[in-house]
């Protein structure tokens, strides 16, 4: 179906389906060690929502090293506030003990 609508759209035919409004959903994954976790965690909630977004979940597992733990957080951003987000991400950056952070998940799904 997603090949022939791609197909009326390149064709110039406007489909009778209603146009998708962009995801709202932003999710980035950080790394830090295991036993700073819960700060990391904690700080990402209070200065997330603090800044105006809503932290919708945190989804914990382990990283490819034994004493590092990866957290995928989901969060609610409206298009507006998109600067807000990028800022809060550079920031969760700089917090101490999280060796990384990066834009979506470990789910490698491709988005059409």
């Amino acid at each position: 179906m997603r090949l022939f609508n791609l197909f009326l759209r390149r064709a110039g035919v406007q489909s009778s389906a209603a146009v998708r409004a962009p995801s709202s959903l932003s999710r980035l994954t950080v790394v830090c060690p295991r036993h700073l976790l819960a700060d990391v965690r904690k700080q990402i909630y209070l200065d997330f929502e603090g800044a105006g977004l809503r932290v919708a979940k945190v989804l914990v597992d382990k990283a490819r090293q034994h004493d590092m733990a990866r957290a995928c957080v989901t969060v609610n951003c409206p298009p507006e506030l998109r600067p807000v987000l990028m800022s809060q991400a550079r920031q969760l950056s700089s917090y101490p003990g999280v060796q990384q952070v990066q834009w979506g998940d470990r789910r490698h799904i491709a988005l059409n």
